[in-house]
């Protein structure tokens, strides 16, 4: 499996060019999806736990691509500032396989805000996606996107 982090300044590169492919309703399947974080909890499957929170704190440009690689442009605002966090891009697969693996961290500047873009491989059998922001010292705090089917050209 290839996971890997590109740099902060390549992130608004990819971001700009997000803009040119297929929405998800758009013929041919695939497309970017931009996923709201909020503190709603889920469980490893995504299934939500809990009540819905509206409050949202940034957002995921997420986009399964050609290469049957899922990329995931992870933006925080008014998070705590000066933090560290756990980025998880967790793949919908049987038996919850992708839920512990820490793809990235974030660190958050003086006002809570920070960024970081992930990319891995689509894994075998995988139908969706949603990520996971975890405080490394308080996993209390945390946000998260609500799951998005995973559609990949091939």
């Amino acid at each position: 499996m290839r996971r890997g982090v590109v740099p902060a300044a390549a992130a608004g590169a990819l971001v700009l060019g997000l803009g040119g492919l297929p929405s998800a309703n758009a013929s041919g399947g695939g497309g970017a999806h931009k996923l709201s974080l909020t503190q709603t909890n889920r469980g490893c499957d995504g299934a939500q736990i809990g009540q819905t929170q509206q409050a949202r704190f940034g957002f995921v440009n997420m986009i399964a691509t050609g290469e049957r690689h899922v990329v995931a442009n992870v933006v925080l605002k008014g998070a705590r500032p000066n933090t560290t966090y756990s980025v998880r891009v967790i793949q919908l697969v049987p038996g919850d396989a992708d839920c512990s693996t820490v793809d990235a961290t974030l660190t958050t500047d003086p006002l809570g805000n920070g960024h970081v873009l992930v990319h891995e491989t689509v894994l075998d059998g995988a139908t969706g996606a949603w990520v996971a922001v975890n405080n490394q010292a308080d996993f209390t705090q945390f946000y998260a996107t609500a799951t998005t089917p995973m559609s990949h050209r091939r």
